[in-house]
């Protein structure tokens, strides 16, 4: 019985640091809850405010930005898209278009639909010719310009030495 009895407590202490490891992992999201500070109702209706005015300046209609926001209070959007938009209309401001989406946004698109790999690799591919060719462009640009200023020196420097010539008197 002295055999079983280490191999036991051993079971037993695996047994418990296993527990207490799947306890505390799954208590991760309970505990983060705590360390949020908790937002009072005028901070709540502030940034609702804020919100609804960065909507209408936007141009999206009040509906959109309710469900853009569902977790912000309606009230505090209503009000935030009712004063930016007697502002805007006081003070004749145009809506701002918003900015094209990133590229990293199309490209999380493109990944999504394309699962087998092969458009990705063409994808990759075009990419990658395209920067060669981007390259390749730049460099003729740079040796195009390097030509024209080194061909602009060689003339100037002809030009002075003829100039030269032309004020020095002939040598008998």
């Amino acid at each position: 019985m002295s055999a079983s009895s280490p191999q036991a407590r051993r079971l037993l202490a695996n047994l418990a640091l296993i527990s207490a490891v799947s306890l505390s992992l799954s208590a991760c999201d309970y505990i983060s809850s705590f360390s949020k500070p908790k937002q009072t109702p005028e901070e709540a209706k502030a940034e609702g405010i804020a919100l609804g005015a960065g909507c209408r300046q936007a141009g999206q209609s009040l509906e959109d930005c309710y469900q853009r926001n569902p977790d912000a209070l309606k009230a505090g959007i209503f009000t935030g898209w009712k004063d930016m938009h007697e502002y805007m209309a006081a003070k004749g401001i145009q809506t701002v278009t918003p900015p094209a989406p990133a590229p990293a946004a199309d490209a999380a698109k493109d990944d999504a639909k394309g699962k087998d790999g092969k458009d990705k690799d063409a994808k990759d591919s075009d990419r990658s010719s395209r920067a060669r060719e981007r390259d390749a462009n730049r460099d003729n640009a740079r040796s195009r310009d390097r030509e024209s200023s080194s061909s602009s020196r060689d003339s100037s420097t002809s030009d002075r030495r003829a100039s030269r010539e032309d004020k020095q008197p002939p040598k008998y």
